[in-house]
């Protein structure tokens, strides 16, 4: 069983790499690409107009951060926004002229700061790091006028930071970008290569062997033809778990166990879709593209970068019908929330469900197909 499926993968290199080398290296380069876990070291341009010993102090409180770097200095806040409107930098910091001497006398001068929104990551962590940098700076230097005023130390605090709130990371402490986009992007791609595959290999046999018309013969060589695919990707689906455990810091808190049979119903799911897609478009072209349209959007939409609670119904409703979206889910609530069985088994039901449509796409399936 299975000898057609691994025949085609022999003689094709093409639909070989597709199903043994591509999905590995793939993770492997998303891994790479994301290997710092957090941005580091973005340029910030710095106009300091005052040169006094206050405004080195808190380019110093900036510069500690290892979000930012300060080291881009211009003389004029014309050379400042031409270097953020070059790309040169990605944020201009103006300190003000008398800066030192309205930080002694409490005027609370304002330091202004523009950073490029565009770049919607690295935007936010620069103005997450300046609020916190200058924040730090801002307490102690209120805690040092109000020492050398001769209060004492526990009136000091209380005045500088009357609430000191609490704030604990769950699940991602350590705020790794890997963490929480490879584990996502991945599954994504995954799902890509293997309706690609399927369409591929599926055109192929169709032109070159042909289905029977109709009856038992010929759901057994289409289980001859499909099943090393779903094998193959499921193993792959494995071996990204491990991946991302030994490179990404994924450790689960719940049993993986149960991603063992949810990674297949997703490999079984998307060749369905896959054999769905071939028999309304019997053209190997029209099929590959109509699967682009369709799962382009499957990381935008699966929820991982902007809740699906607040996303428009159609992006929901287009999330539900793409399995990536479910086996995600799944992903998410093992992995990181350790969430018992009642909350895990819908979404396996559901990658099931996309199973029912798989008599009808078969016995649409044309018997034969011609080369495009």
């Amino acid at each position: 069983m299975g000898r057609s499926g691994w025949q085609a993968l022999r003689d094709d290199p093409w639909l070989l790499a597709l199903v043994v080398w591509l999905p590995p290296l793939l993770t492997g380069l998303f891994i790479a690409v994301f290997a710092s876990g957090l941005p580091r070291d973005l340029p910030v341009t710095v106009v300091d107009l005052d040169h006094s010993t206050a405004s080195r102090a808190l380019l110093r409180q900036l510069d500690a951060s290892p979000a930012l770097d300060t080291a881009h200095a211009r003389a004029s806040v014309k050379e400042g926004a031409f270097a953020l409107r070059t790309g040169d930098s990605l944020a201009l910091l103006v300190i003000p002229e008398h800066f030192e001497k309205d930080v002694r006398r409490g005027l609370s001068p304002r330091v202004e700061a523009y950073y490029n929104a565009q770049y919607l990551l690295a935007g936010k962590f620069i103005a997450s790091a300046l609020q916190e940098s200058g924040a730090d700076f801002a307490a102690h230097a209120g805690a040092a006028q109000r020492l050398a005023a001769g209060q004492h130390m526990p009136e000091v605090l209380a005045a500088v930071a009357p609430v000191r709130p609490q704030i604990t990371a769950l699940y991602n402490p350590a705020m790794s970008y890997a963490r929480f986009l490879v584990t996502a992007i991945a599954p994504a791609v995954w799902q890509i290569l293997i309706v690609t595959a399927m369409v591929l290999l599926l055109s192929r046999q169709l032109q070159r062997e042909g289905l029977p018309e109709s009856g038992p013969r010929r759901w057994r060589l289409l289980l001859r033809w499909c099943l090393p695919l779903t094998l193959v990707y499921w193993v792959q689906g494995l071996l990204m778990l491990g991946l991302f455990r030994h490179f990404v810091g994924w450790v689960p808190a719940g049993s993986v166990l149960i991603l063992v049979p949810a990674l297949l119903f997703t490999v079984l799911a998307v060749q369905s879709i896959a054999l769905m897609i071939l028999a309304l478009a019997p053209d190997t072209v029209r099929a590959l593209s109509l699967c682009a349209a369709y799962l382009a959007p499957a990381f935008a939409f699966m929820g991982i970068t902007f809740p699906r609670g607040d996303m428009p119904a159609l992006a929901v409703f287009w999330g539900n019908l793409m399995p990536s979206t479910h086996y995600v889910q799944l992903q998410v609530a093992v992995g990181d929330h350790a969430a018992p069985w009642s909350a895990l088994w819908p979404s396996l039901l559901v990658l099931l469900l996309f199973l029912l449509p798989l008599p009808l796409a078969l016995r649409a399936l044309p018997s034969r197909m011609v080369a495009s």
